[in-house]
């Protein structure tokens, strides 16, 4: 619950986390899988921690590398929750609730407000996300997301204990999640939470009837069109969208219109990195490079629009070279395609997280980090909900 609720929590239960992994590693093992991903996940955290010794602001390069400490952890991470696999139904309900308190909230605020903040939609503003210490909109919506995936995976996979009253609190926390994302209606978050239940979907019909395939089909169809009739916010940010696309398409003055300023950093990332390819400018200057950057590749846009890639595969690059992209690319690819056939949810939470970090900086933010970390040792050692059927309602 730390990730919603407080940054203190947060580094606590982490750290608990990766202690209860540690006196377990040689005995439980890790698989090939597990020891590649953990490989990529250490060596990409040492590229930007050496990048700490060209670093001139050193102040900022500590505070990053501490920061990024989780992805060091990866290994021990896995390694706890393969210990604690008898917890794994508990560990998930407690997460669905984590992410389900700030949301309702959250809804019930837009609600109280819907004409100002529908207005602010179509201005490219975010919704406040309320409860706990208010933690970043596009952070919040990745963690509704990975909820949802995990609580659909764990929907199908149980079916059979559906009277459980685990199966019914998860999968009632699951549905109106599913719901709070659209309202809430963070773009980054709905494009991972359709494509990690892509992979649910893909992994659960390969082998199933005809019938059951095509009421699944019509189930997926049908839904999101339902949600997105249902939600004014999803409606106005579909249309912002769409005004965002014709300025970049047409090349137009791109101040003040999200995606298409996400564009120009995009851009004006890829510039810095041509200067220090191999290297990157250092894991504590690259913000300030970046800004000053702008002076140069773009100075149209104004100075409180000149905002970071948002884009975490080029903002590594910026900080420690493309070595550390393609190291961080690796991990994302090698996690969906080594996993798709036994571990599924892994495979969905590595898909989630890459198409994430395509427009979020998902290392760079605490709460987004932890659950970059966590979710991957999750997924990799949850990969069956087989359980002991308990009391029934």
């Amino acid at each position: 619950m730390g990730m919603t609720l407080s940054p203190a929590l947060i580094s606590i239960s982490l750290g608990l986390i990766a202690l209860l992994g540690i006196p377990n590693f040689r005995s439980i093992g890790l698989s090939k899988i597990e020891k590649t991903i953990s490989l990529a996940a250490v060596l990409f955290y040492l590229s930007g921690a050496l990048s700490y010794f060209y670093s001139d602001n050193s102040d900022e390069a500590v505070r990053k590398i501490l920061l990024k400490l989780p992805i060091l952890l990866v290994p021990f991470i896995i390694q706890s929750f393969k210990k604690q696999t008898e917890l794994k139904t508990q560990l998930l309900t407690i997460f669905c609730y984590s992410v389900y308190l700030p949301g309702i909230v959250s809804v019930y605020n837009y609600i109280s407000n819907k004409t100002l903040f529908d207005q602010l939609i179509l201005e490219s503003k975010p919704l406040p996300i309320e409860f706990g210490y208010g933690i970043y909109h596009i952070q919040f919506s990745i963690l509704m997301a990975i909820a949802v995936v995990a609580g659909t995976y764990y929907c199908i996979n149980q079916f059979s204990n559906r009277r459980n009253f685990n199966y019914i609190s998860i999968a009632t926390l699951t549905t109106i999640n599913f719901f709070i994302i659209h309202i809430l209606s963070a773009r980054t978050g709905l494009l991972g939470c359709y494509a990690g239940l892509m992979i649910i979907a893909f992994s659960s019909l390969r082998n199933a009837g005809r019938k059951t395939f095509l009421i699944s089909l019509s189930f997926a169809l049908v839904v999101p069109l339902i949600v997105f009739s249902l939600s004014s916010s999803l409606q106005n940010r579909i249309k912002n969208s769409v005004e965002d696309l014709k300025v970049v398409l047409n090349q137009a003055n791109p101040n003040d219109y999200s995606f298409a300023m996400r564009v120009v950093a995009w851009k004006n990332a890829v510039d810095v990195i041509k200067q220090s390819p191999m290297s990157g400018v250092g894991i504590g200057d690259a913000e300030k490079t970046l800004q000053d950057n702008f002076e140069v590749f773009n100075p149209k846009i104004e100075k409180d629009n000149r905002k970071n890639p948002h884009f975490q595969l080029l903002e590594s690059a910026v900080q420690s070279g493309i070595p550390a992209l393609i190291l961080l690319l690796f991990l994302f690819i090698y996690g969906i395609g080594s996993n798709l056939k036994n571990a599924p949810l892994a495979s969905a939470f590595f898909l989630l997280l890459l198409l994430s970090s395509c427009f979020e900086s998902i290392l760079e933010r605490q709460a987004s980090v932890a659950a970059f970390a966590v979710f991957i040792g999750w997924g990799l050692a949850f990969q069956t909900f087989k359980e002991t059927p308990k009391a029934t309602l």
